[in-house]
């Protein structure tokens, strides 16, 4: 009986540390893309729209985390923007989670495109995966609708990084 507890407790405090290391998933509006897209700082962000989804998004993911990795500590900020429903946001935590992606990792949670996609950038489509860079400060500004190789996403970042 003992044994059986314990096994069970390991099992518990197993689960809780999963749960805990779990990627960190920020539900956001328009509003807070908005907001980065009108800061004055010099970073160049690095802002890629994708879904669990997508193949071509789930394709150039590993491309996205390698810039995040390699510009650790310098003002090149890479953020994934889920276009996953708000409902999935569990299933997004868990995909990120198995990917070990630390990049910074939004979902957005606006129902409607309509209504923001072009106040963001008129030439989207809203086809995904598409990506967005740049520096306001240095008044960079790069936008690509399609998955992107990686070194393409270099060359961009090199292109553009204060």
């Amino acid at each position: 009986m003992k044994l059986i507890f314990s096994i069970r407790i390991s099992f518990i405090l197993l689960l809780a540390g999963f749960t805990a290391q779990a990627q960190d998933v920020n539900v956001v509006k328009f509003d807070k893309l908005q907001q980065l897209r009108n800061s004055s700082s010099d970073t160049l962000y690095v802002v890629n729209f994708w879904a669990t989804w997508c193949g071509p998004c789930i394709k150039e993911m590993p491309y996205f985390e390698a810039v995040n990795n390699q510009y650790k500590g310098q003002p090149v900020r890479v953020i994934l923007v889920s276009m996953d429903a708000a409902q999935d946001l569990q299933k997004v935590k868990t995909f990120m989670q198995r990917r070990k992606i630390a990049s910074d990792v939004w979902l957005l949670d606006e129902a409607d495109a309509n209504t923001w996609i072009d106040k963001l950038e008129p030439k989207w489509s809203g086809a995904i995966p598409a990506t967005i860079l740049f520096n306001n400060k240095r008044k960079q500004y790069h936008f690509v609708e399609k998955e992107l190789k990686e070194d393409e996403l270099q060359a961009l970042v090199k292109q553009f990084k204060p």
